[in-house]
């Protein structure tokens, strides 16, 4: 059983389906409502095992997702199965192979496959290390700060349009 630093049970493994009051509070701080793409309910949402604990999923933080009574309906129906992505998003599937991923709060979006990324990056002879954002002048480290504040003024400078296309 692991437990969080106050000694409250975060992973059962497959010592019971129930779901400890500690761990069912981590679960809805992570998730903060249904996950199923554009569910926004937050109330009546239930726990649901991804790998089902009858089949030998485990009790932890990792296998639960929050479900609202709908959606979690539809994935014990067999009308969409949930999946876990390599980088800890769920996709979510339906019976024709179409597919949502779901986000988690405060991500913008799931990640690409990076060991799809890596493979890419190897055919075309590209290698990312800790000196890849070292500029080639004089050493200095990459001011991020600087970068991102840079992009965001350009984002909201005005567009320059042309005669031809503007509107009038």
């Amino acid at each position: 059983m692991l437990e969080d630093e106050e000694g409250e049970p975060l992973n059962v493994g497959r010592k019971t389906r129930s779901i400890p009051p500690a761990l069912r509070r981590a679960l809805n701080a992570r998730d903060r409502g249904c996950r199923f793409p554009g569910c926004s309910n937050t109330h009546y949402v239930d726990a649901h095992h991804i790998h089902h604990w009858a089949q030998g999923g485990e009790t932890k933080l990792s296998n639960l997702v929050q479900l609202c009574r709908f959606h979690h309906r539809q994935v014990h129906e067999g009308r969409v199965v949930v999946q876990i992505v390599d980088d800890g998003a769920l996709r979510f599937v339906k019976p024709n192979g179409e597919s949502f991923d779901s986000i988690a709060p405060d991500h913008t979006r799931p990640l690409p496959d990076w060991h799809q990324l890596l493979e890419d990056h190897k055919e075309q002879g590209i290698q990312i290390d800790k000196n890849t954002a070292t500029t080639r002048w004089r050493g200095e480290k990459m001011d991020y700060g600087l970068g991102i504040q840079v992009l965001l003024q350009q984002s909201h400078r005005p567009r320059r349009v042309s005669a031809e296309s503007a509107p009038g």
